[in-house]
């Protein structure tokens, strides 16, 4: 027989067994700390973190002033106090996760406390950033600090996005339950729709009749449109009596004005188109969820869609800036994308023609509808979009426009575009060539431009809400490419801003392309190597990006209350003191007082309040204009100097003011006349110690006044020459062998036409006069002074 004995291992063998060793004792107090170590890397830890961020969120949430969140100026009792709230938050965390213990072990459940607090933390992990969320509770860090606050935005947004989807495993209906209620799904959605829509229509117009009552809206560009409107309802089309030439079309050519006047015509005034724009920008809702219900396949996604666009800042921003025709184009344009994916033939045709009219420049933004087109399988519908937007485009600058140039020139006759992108013009004369030319042959210079901090701001607050998600929409980034390329290369600084209309031919596509981004991202690779459910990561998504724009629009957008918000140029006083409720309700009394058919010039704050009439003009322009609508409170010296001289002459006379706010009329030419013949008719003025004239250059005065103003309107200029040859035409009537005795003014200061030229015009100041310098003969010339200059004058309040 032949034994078998075990091979002894090699030394060094890896597979061999460790030597056998003394037994090792384990005490309790050391499976103690094992437990302890493991249960805290396992879910302590966090546990922990849960507590102390909502004690620390609690705590700042309830401070009186919370500057200390971008300050750090607490001092040592208020850092204690904000240990001990983490402290008895973290105490009361562990005691909610000790109860849910117990009462799952009174249930029958086997569960240790170690495993409840895992199961806990799932969903409670996101207490741990509240600290982000009271950062952002801030009043004021919007404004002063306005990357932090995106930053904050994104933080929370990333957590709640987890967490949502977490939760949305739990709510998932069986497909049974989804067929019983499937009927009231059809209709709810359509419900919530109008519901959400109408809001938004009611709020946003309030909130710019707010603004109009405060006196908030401009000339430029509220006051254009009124006029605009109302000059076209009577037949003088696209007529202006504030821009060039008396019409529109020296800068922009927008029928669109036409197709809405009926409406306006109900209510000629600029109250209305205030409401009409909001209503309008309102109904943008339902292509959005078409464009939602069609490519995610329910209802439910199109209302989450909509709610987005109703919290859109960007949206607020354009709607809130006075009225503006390219704000117009925001629901056309989404019209015409879904039209564009769901094969409509007429209706697409309507909706174009539509936009066209809207903006001559929105014939390119067509193209760009055109080229998505044709990637998409209609190559014949976008052809023909492309054609017909240019060929509309050529028609409008050649036969329309006074200007053929896509940025125009400028003049006399029309406004010019150029210094929107003056750093990409290098020479002004080359316009739009100019700006093709640097885009190919600097693209390191249109890099810069791209990255301009304040236009980096902004499309992360455009992108923000959405997710970033539009950039994973596919063919519609082509769509994208002129709202990239008109904002993102521009100089004008309002341009690359959320307060104003620009913004309105890029982030309607953004919205647009949601819808296809979602399903994208639901079947992408990344979705699929994660594991993540298509179905319940879109509707994490859809929520997530709601989430998101809510945050967003709470910092930066019109719907809450913030410091970053801002109606165009100025901020929105959503609770105006009795100051602004009295001077509008003044302004509203003198614009009573003015004939319907009378001409009227106004300061810029005051023009919509009287620009829905024929004949109106922006002050400092007066010249056969009936009435002067003016807020002198705002006045500078200039337009003080401008007034009293018309008060002087008495071309003018004031009617009634207050608050700031007053109204001149026109003094009937009879009336001055009589007044000329009655100072003529006035005794001899007594012979008096003749004053010794002052040293000045009326020069200086003179080229002051001269300065070219680019809100003037074009016969302004010669202005101030018109008012000397008005002195000295009552200087000549004054001559003869006695002179007039000059009638007092009171309280206006020196007279600005009074200088050292003025002697020029007295005969009796022009023969030299004998005097004890004459008889010593020449004298050596005098060391030249310091001309002194002229005394100020005092403003007219």
């Amino acid at each position: 027989m032949v034994s078998h004995t075990p091979l002894r291992p090699e030394a060094g063998d890896p597979e061999s067994p460790p030597p056998a060793g003394p037994p090792q004792r384990t005490t309790g107090f050391h499976r103690w700390v094992e437990r302890v170590v493991a249960a805290s890397l396992s879910w302590g830890w966090l546990t922990v973190v849960i507590g102390l961020g909502t004690g620390l969120t609690a705590w700042t949430l309830a401070a009186d002033d919370r500057v200390f969140v971008i300050e750090n100026d607490l001092r040592v009792p208020q850092r204690f106090e904000a240990l001990e709230w983490m402290g008895i938050a973290t105490v009361v965390v562990f005691t909610v996760y000790g109860a849910v213990w117990a009462w799952r072990r009174f249930k029958g459940s086997g569960e240790h406390f170690g495993e409840i607090a895992q199961s806990l933390n799932r969903y409670a992990f996101v207490l741990a950033l509240s600290p982000l969320f009271g950062g952002l509770a801030y009043r004021g860090l919007e404004a002063k600090h306005k990357f932090i606050t995106l930053l904050l935005c994104a933080g929370i947004t990333v957590g709640m996005g987890v967490l949502i989807y977490r939760v949305a495993a739990l709510v998932e209906r069986p497909a049974s339950l989804a067929a019983k209620r499937r009927r009231f799904s059809e209709l709810a959605p359509a419900l919530a729709l109008i519901a959400i829509g109408c809001f938004y229509a009611w709020y946003m117009s309030s909130l710019a009749l707010l603004d109009h009552r405060n006196l908030g809206t401009h000339i430029y560009d509220l006051g254009i449109y009124d006029n605009l409107f109302y000059r076209t309802t009577h037949g003088d089309f696209l007529g202006c009596g504030y821009c060039k030439g008396g019409t529109h079309v020296a800068a922009h050519f927008d029928p669109i004005i036409w197709v809405f006047s009926p409406i306006y015509k109900l209510n000629p005034r600029a109250e209305t188109i205030l409401v009409l724009q909001s209503t309008w920008l309102a109904t943008g809702v339902v292509p959005l969820y078409l464009l939602a219900r069609r490519r995610l396949g329910n209802a439910w996604f199109g209302v989450l869609l909509a709610g987005i666009y109703t919290l859109y800042p960007a949206l607020h921003g354009a709607n809130m800036f006075d009225f503006h025709s390219l704000t117009l184009v925001i629901p056309s344009l989404i019209w015409l994308i879904y039209l564009s994916d769901s094969g409509s033939k007429f209706a697409y045709w309507l909706v174009l023609l539509l936009m066209l009219l809207t903006r001559e420049d929105m014939s390119l933004l067509a193209c760009f509808v055109g080229l998505y087109g044709i990637i998409t399988r209609r190559p014949l519908t976008g052809i023909m979009t492309i054609l017909l937007s240019l060929g509309y485009l050529y028609y409008v600058k050649t036969e329309m426009m006074p200007d053929s140039g896509l940025l125009m020139q400028g003049g006399k006759e029309t406004m010019s575009y150029i210094y929107f992108y003056e750093d990409m013009i290098p020479h002004h004369d080359e316009g739009m060539k100019g700006l093709i030319i640097s885009f190919f042959t600097n693209p390191v210079f249109v890099v810069k431009m791209l990255l301009i901090e304040s236009k980096a701001f902004f499309f992360l607050a455009l992108g923000l809400p959405l997710l970033f998600l539009p950039v994973l929409s596919g063919k519609k980034t082509i769509i994208m490419a002129y709202g990239l390329v008109f904002i993102g290369l521009a100089t004008r600084r309002h341009m690359y801003s959320l307060h104003f209309q620009y913004s309105s031919v890029l982030f309607p596509v953004l919205l647009a392309s949601m819808p296809d981004a979602v399903a994208r991202a639901g079947s992408g690779r990344l979705a699929r190597g994660l594991g993540l459910t298509a179905r319940r990561l879109q509707w994490t998504l859809m929520i997530t990006a709601l989430l998101s724009t809510f945050l967003v629009s709470w910092k930066f957008g019109a719907w809450i209350s913030n410091d970053a918000f801002k109606a165009g140029w100025n901020r929105l006083a959503r609770n105006p003191g009795a100051e602004k409720i009295e001077r509008y309700e003044k302004t509203r009394e003198l614009v009573a007082m003015i004939p319907r058919e009378a001409s009227v010039s106004s300061t810029s704050g005051l023009g919509p309040q009287v620009s829905n009439r024929m004949d109106v003009k922006k002050w400092p322009s007066y010249r056969d204009i009936d009435f002067l609508l003016l807020y002198t409170k705002g006045f500078k010296k200039k337009d003080n100097r401008r007034l009293d001289r018309l008060l002087k002459r008495g071309e003018y006379r004031l009617l009634d003011g207050g608050m700031g706010v007053e109204l001149f009329e026109l003094v009937p030419k009879d009336e001055r006349d009589a007044a000329r013949e009655a100072a003529r008719d006035l005794p001899p003025r007594a012979k008096g110690k003749k004053k010794k004239k002052k040293k000045g250059k009326r020069k200086s005065k003179a080229d002051k006044d001269a300065i070219h103003d680019p809100n003037k309107d074009a016969d302004e200029d010669d202005e101030d020459d018109e008012d000397d040859v008005d002195v000295a035409a009552g200087k000549a009537a004054a001559k003869g062998t006695t002179k007039p005795k000059k009638p007092a003014d009171k309280g206006s200061g020196k007279d600005v036409d009074k200088g050292s030229d003025k002697d020029a015009d007295d005969p009796a100041r022009k023969a030299p006069s004998k005097s004890k310098d004459a008889k010593k003969g020449p004298k050596a010339p005098a060391k030249p002074k310091r001309p002194k200059g002229r005394a100020r004058e005092p403003l007219k309040e």
